[in-house]
């Protein structure tokens, strides 16, 4: 008995000893978070469990500092935060990232802490660089792919080209104060009302050009190498999503914003409406549309082709699927399409490009698109924002190429540069292969 007594003992000694034996980035790996940042947290394990391109968290969290490090720097404050060596363990990573975080809150009591949090949060999705994968904080989650409501500006829809490139215009809404005031796609934003926004964001932009009906707002644009100074009366605007209208008598014409809300049966009774014209062809302008609902792609383009493979969708796991057309939305009609597309075309706005090419029906006319081609989780915060995590890649069903990513996208099958002036050419180019398909030399349908 006294032995093992002994025995017991000696065991319980070796489980106490081994509990100290275990690393302390082990041992946090085991236990529960105790850190009171939930959304970080939250998008920090979102991210390496179903980002597409599986992250490591040491990489995702350099990206959170370097977000945190852009705040301070933003406010006029000591932007040299901490930078813990991060060891890929994730929980471990993260402890570390939390208590760096808390140092900055408590070293800067004048910063609001959950935008601190946000900032971080923000980092870490830039820093994957990747178009579907973003945070959206909790004021612009409200509106989050939501169609456009009335508002009170311009009518200039803007985009931002690149992170050093000043905010631009991408489409001028018809009979708006900016198209009166001879705004053109590709003018720049230098000036607002005296502030300079070459370096804010378009919704910051756009927050200074909108105001009350009625008032007025002076903006200093960029156009090549030349300045204009044009002061524009605010209007009660609506964007419309679908435009259509025929060209030349005997051609159709449909253009679309964007993808969401009810804008594929606005496209379909758009196309319809051609139909009954009796329209030779039809040209769908995709050109400045960012995508939205995958949904809402499939069925536009199903309009289009009955029965077919539009792209292959390929996830986390590498595994391909077809992504098919849904035969209830298609309407039979003359053929072929031009679809004309933009360097910002993007996402299911690539997909109907290259999927009514990929079906014999299409023919793509304009510059090559932004190659922003997949899927996204759509995740809640728990601060109430919106976490964005791309999760799949699409490659094109015809040639089984890669469409998502750097220097990918859909490339026209007729390169056509569209410059800022009144003559569209990559419109008169869709025209003028519409009129030869008419003669005789049609594509597949």
């Amino acid at each position: 008995m006294k032995t093992l007594r002994a025995l017991s003992l000696l065991l319980a000694a070796l489980v106490v000893a081994s509990c100290t034996l275990i690393p302390s980035e082990a041992a946090r790996d085991l236990l529960p978070s105790t850190t009171t940042f939930r959304t970080a947290e939250a998008a920090f394990h979102v991210l390496i469990e179903r980002q597409v391109d599986k992250p490591a968290s040491s990489f995702i969290l350099k990206g959170a500092l370097d977000g945190l490090a852009a705040k301070l720097k933003k406010d006029g404050l000591d932007d040299a935060v901490e930078r813990p060596t991060f060891t890929d363990r994730a929980q471990s990573d993260f402890t570390k990232f939390a208590a760096v975080l808390e140092d900055t809150a408590k070293k800067f009591p004048q910063e609001d802490r959950a935008k601190l949090e946000q900032a971080a949060v923000d980092g870490m999705a830039k820093s994957l660089n990747e178009c579907h994968t973003y945070y959206i904080d909790p004021e612009r989650a409200k509106t989050f792919n939501k169609p456009p409501g009335p508002y009170t500006g311009i009518g200039a829809t803007i985009s931002k080209p690149g992170t050093t490139e000043p905010v631009e215009v991408i489409s001028v809404i018809p009979n708006s104060p900016a198209e009166k005031g001879g705004v053109k796609v590709g003018d720049k934003f230098k000036i607002v009302d005296g502030v300079d926004v070459r370096d804010q964001t378009p919704e910051e932009v756009a927050n200074r050009v909108k105001g009350p009906e009625g008032t007025e707002v002076t903006i200093v644009f960029i156009r090549g190498e030349t300045e204009l100074t044009s002061t524009f009366t605010r209007a009660r605007l609506t964007q419309p999503q679908v435009i259509s209208r025929t060209l030349d008598n005997d051609l159709g014409y449909v253009s679309i914003a964007a993808l969401n809300g009810t804008v594929a049966r606005e496209a379909k009774d758009a196309v319809q409406r051609l139909l009954d014209q009796s329209v030779k062809g039809i040209v769908i302008d995709l050109r400045n549309d960012p995508g939205g609902d995958f949904s809402v792609a499939i069925d536009v383009a199903s309009i289009f082709v009955k029965d077919g493979v539009l792209v292959y969708n390929v996830g986390r796991d590498g595994k391909r699927e077809e992504v098919r057309t849904r035969s209830s939305w298609f309407l039979a009609g003359p053929r072929p399409v031009v679809v004309l597309v933009n360097r910002a075309s993007a996402s299911g706005a690539e997909i109907i490009a290259a999927g009514l090419r990929a079906n014999g029906v299409g023919r793509v006319i304009g510059a090559r698109t932004a190659g922003c081609v997949g899927t996204a989780r759509v995740q809640e915060m728990p601060d109430g924002g919106t976490l964005l995590v791309g999760d799949s890649k699409m490659q094109d069903a015809k040639t089984g190429e890669d469409l998502h990513g750097p220097d990918k996208g859909v490339v026209p099958d007729d390169a056509v540069a569209n410059p800022d002036t009144a003559t569209d050419s990559q419109l008169q180019a869709a025209i003028a292969f519409l009129r030869q398909a008419a003669r005789g030399q049609l594509v597949g349908g």
